[in-house]
């Protein structure tokens, strides 16, 4: 199996996510909890982009520069085919008894995929013991196992450990992995559920390029670049891939690999609160026609146009909505993102939007939100908040009511064990092989001033699935209307709001000039010209005068 659908994060699906942004930044005004990790440690945990000296033109050319270095810094290291995979296990072991908790801590903040996953070494081991049973069952696993062990040791002693600690394993004449050269072996040949569950832990995948790899390596067939058919015997029947740990029911919840096949009007989804399955509104649904009843030629695609703007023709909010959801990582649901799976507790949050920018050409993308902020700040009124996405660097300009804030980010690489990794803007064909189930009569939440539930406006519409996502399409305006991802999220588009046009190119002005030195009063993560730079700051008193006030 080349991808691991417990890692399939399309954010494109869900790009916008201001006020967790917004509350992050808040946090960085808490302080550095004591740490014993060097600067040169913290500085490279807290760079999630590789610098140049540490990139390759592909996977191959990447691992082959980083055995140099590698090379370079460990006499005793031995190229990963010379491990066996029960050597391999020892080393992460001992790794993991000698990491650094400092490092952790930053991962988990920022959520980095280098963070160690499992809450304990005794975890790890029971998981090596599964892979290493399913391997003895099916040979032809034991190669991807070990390839996968030689990453993910090379990543925990780059990532996990702090210098001093690696100097005293060196001390001890610790052979430490090189990364394999080759492209990612293929893990599986259909034989059965146990080996698939097997390639799911053995493979470590960037799924999230399935959606957000560059637009030409998409259309260059790249692999790893495009969905594979949930359709496909080795997949269909085995889902959902992370067992539904919240028990939601075939309303909230259908993926498309799961038995019996989800029908009309399930997985549909609506606006969500919380993880209980009661705890949402469950949007009306009438099945009118099964696909073979429905003249496919009113059928619109699930495609983006190449080039968009969302708004409303009076210019109020609402053009475009959104629920984010998405892992919590804080008690009051400041910091959260859309992550691949509902293993842990969710957030949840609403949003308008005056307009919503799109240009594949460009790849780029912005959303100009009206956010109602919680927790803490539930009282404070609404701010206003501009998403910009171009090639791999976001940036979030803020309006905190009395002063002006940007964030420069740079989400490339959050979902790979193995960087470098880049996350692009979603490709306007995502959803090109999705699966038609049928025309159906759906409330489309938000939409033209109506609301939610039962008070949804009511239209006619054509429901496609794709893995755990579900999108319909108005036959009338030939759009993208509603899209719903239950741990990712809910989209409303007007069907009357869009226009396959920019008018003003500069909407994708990048670096945004409020994020350079003498724009915005609060700059974060920002250098002079607006790039993204880990840990510069400037500003931050305003933050903390407005945390005051409220």
């Amino acid at each position: 199996r080349v991808t691991n659908l417990q890692h399939f994060e399309p954010r494109g699906v869900m790009l916008s996510r201001p006020a967790a942004v917004v509350a992050a930044a808040f946090a960085l005004l808490a302080g550095p909890s004591a740490a014993s990790p060097a600067l040169e440690d913290l500085q490279r945990a807290r760079e999630k982009k590789p610098r140049d000296a540490y990139r390759g033109h592909d996977q191959a050319a990447m691992s082959r520069v980083l055995n140099e270095h590698t090379r370079k810094a460990e006499k005793n290291a031995r190229s990963c085919q010379t491990w066996s995979t029960a050597e391999l296990q020892d080393f992460m072991a001992k790794v993991h008894s000698e990491s650094s908790e400092n490092l952790q801590e930053i991962y988990s903040g920022a959520k980095d995929r280098r963070l160690m996953k499992k809450n304990s070494i005794e975890d790890y081991r029971a998981h090596w013991e599964e892979l290493n049973s399913a391997s003895q069952r099916y040979p032809h696993l034991v190669e991807p196992q070990r390839e996968s062990h030689c990453r993910q040791a090379v990543m925990w002693w780059v990532h996990h450990l702090t210098e001093d600690r690696r100097m005293a394993l060196r001390a001890q004449n610790t052979s430490v992995p090189l990364l394999p050269e080759g492209e990612k072996l293929k893990c599986g040949q259909g034989l059965g559920e146990d080996e698939r569950r097997a390639c799911v832990g053995i493979n470590e995948p960037n799924s999230c390029d399935w959606c957000h790899s560059t637009q030409a390596r998409h259309d260059a067939g790249v692999p790893g670049t495009s969905p594979p058919n949930a359709l496909d015997p080795q997949f269909h029947g085995k889902g959902p891939d992370d067992g539904n740990p919240h028990g939601w029911d075939r309303k909230r919840r259908c993926d498309q690999d799961q038995l019996p096949p989800c029908q009309m009007c399930e997985g549909i989804g609506g606006r969500a609160w919380s993880d209980k399955n009661e705890d949402i509104e469950i949007t009306p649904c009438t099945p009118l026609a099964t696909p073979d009843k429905v003249n496919m030629s009113t059928v619109a695609p699930p495609l983006y146009p190449k080039k968009f703007t969302v708004r409303r023709k009076d210019g109020q909010q609402g053009g475009y909505s959104d629920t984010l959801i998405g892992w919590k990582t804080d008690p009051f649901c400041f910091g959260f993102f859309p992550q691949n799976d509902s293993i842990k507790p969710l957030c949840y949050r609403s949003q308008d939007a005056y307009v919503k920018y799109y240009d594949i050409e460009r790849e780029a993308a912005r959303t100009d939100y009206n956010v109602k902020l919680t927790g803490a700040f539930a009282s404070a009124p609404n701010i206003t908040a501009e998403i910009l996405m171009v090639q791999e660097t976001m940036w979030v300009q803020n309006h905190l009511w009395a002063v002006d804030q940007c964030i420069c980010t740079n989400p490339s690489g959050n979902h790979c064990t193995t960087p470098p990794c880049k996350s692009y803007v979603w490709n306007w064909d995502t959803f090109k092989s999705a699966q038609y189930l049928g025309r159906e009569r759906i409330g489309a939440e938000w939409i033209q001033n109506s609301g939610t539930g039962e008070s949804a406006k009511m239209m006619d519409l054509d429901h496609f699935i794709m893995w755990s996502h579900h999108v319909w399409t108005d036959p009338v305006s030939r759009r993208p209307v509603r899209m719903w991802k239950p741990f990712n999220g809910l989209q409303n588009y007007d069907p009357d709001a869009w226009t396959e046009d920019i008018q003003d190119p500069s909407v994708f002005e990048a670096p945004p000039a409020k994020c350079k030195k003498g724009g915005a009063k609060i700059r974060i993560h920002c250098d002079d010209d607006g790039h993204y730079k880990e840990g510069n700051h400037e500003g931050l008193e305003h933050l903390q005068s407005l945390m005051d006030f409220w």
